[in-house]
């Protein structure tokens, strides 16, 4: 089974993520993002219950105070439909992730045993007027993804 946890600032607390990745948008160029929000992913696939991967999310993943989180079950990959207005970033395939290696050690550490495999990415919600996939585009590769090491998908 793969979770996939989305770890978010909460309603009341200030997004500093999001916030700044609006200066950088308004400086290449780019004038209709009226805000953006920052959501970490954590994509672990393994053979743990949806008991423990929601354990995982508010135990390890999440600050209870001033983060929300979600826990999100797919049998494949395959079947994740992405948000609209929205730019996600994953370290290439054979690139090292050191914060997933750190995130398996720390579970190990909560007493779950069993072999995951861990992917980090992040994910940021758009928006503003007239968005499309060229303007995201831009945003990806000028600001949000390293192409060299990371790949992005749009939505």
């Amino acid at each position: 089974m793969i979770f996939e946890i989305e770890v978010r600032t909460k309603k009341d607390f200030v997004d500093p993520k999001g916030q700044h990745i609006v200066s950088d948008i308004t400086e290449i160029g780019i004038k209709d993002i009226s805000s953006v929000k920052y959501v970490a992913i954590y994509k672990i696939d393994g053979n743990i219950t949806d008991k423990q991967a929601n354990f995982i999310a508010k135990e390890l993943l999440s600050d209870q105070i001033t983060e929300d989180f979600e826990v999100k079950k797919y049998k494949k990959i395959e079947d994740k439909k992405l948000e609209n207005n929205s730019v996600e970033v994953w370290y290439k395939p054979g690139v090292t992730d050191t914060v997933s290696q750190s995130v398996i050690k720390a579970i190990k550490d909560l007493g779950i045993k069993e072999e995951l495999v861990v992917k980090t990415g992040k994910k940021y919600c758009f928006d503003g007027k007239n968005i499309d996939p060229i303007k995201l585009k831009k945003i990806a590769t000028n600001l949000l993804a390293n192409t060299l090491i990371q790949e992005y998908l749009i939505k």
